[in-house]
């Protein structure tokens, strides 16, 4: 890749999930779901049941997107919604048929996984995820930062 490089942080963030994106949705074109909507059944199933608040604070996803996604999901009927603790809350499971849609998915999912893992030494890989921690960390910081001069 010598292309000249934009430093930039998020757009290059952005482009790097856009091209992961375009690889696990290849992998997953014949399952029913994309990447986004498999990431967020495995949330709401490693996650239990939860509401939207829960699922958006934990992955750094805004409030539209979850929802928009949730409403998709439950209309496939793979995520339940139910009124939680209160009126405006809503909890979220995942239904048997979205368990099973998820489970099927798994294997083109670890595929995509396995195909970017061969792609890069054991050191880049463990590098990679060290690294998205520690920017993920510190645009928190920096978010919180901002915050408190404003």
């Amino acid at each position: 890749m010598n292309e000249a490089r934009f430093v930039c942080a998020c757009a290059t963030a952005r482009h790097v999930a856009r091209t992961l994106t375009q690889l696990y949705d290849a992998a997953l074109s014949d399952t029913g779901l994309e990447a986004p909507q498999f990431a967020l059944l495995m949330a709401i199933d490693q996650i239990g049941p939860c509401n939207q608040s829960a699922v958006g604070e934990r992955y750094a996803l805004d409030k539209t997107t979850v929802s928009r996604n949730v409403k998709w999901l439950e209309r496939q009927g793979w995520v339940h919604v139910s009124i939680g603790k209160s009126r405006r809350d809503r909890e979220l499971t995942l239904t048997a048929e979205g368990r099973k849609r998820l489970t099927a998915a798994h294997p083109k999912w670890r595929k995509a996984q396995a195909l970017l893992r061969s792609e890069m030494s054991d050191s880049d890989w463990n590098a990679m995820f060290r690294a998205f921690e520690k920017i993920t960390e510190a645009a928190h910081r920096a978010k919180h930062r901002r915050r408190g001069a404003v």
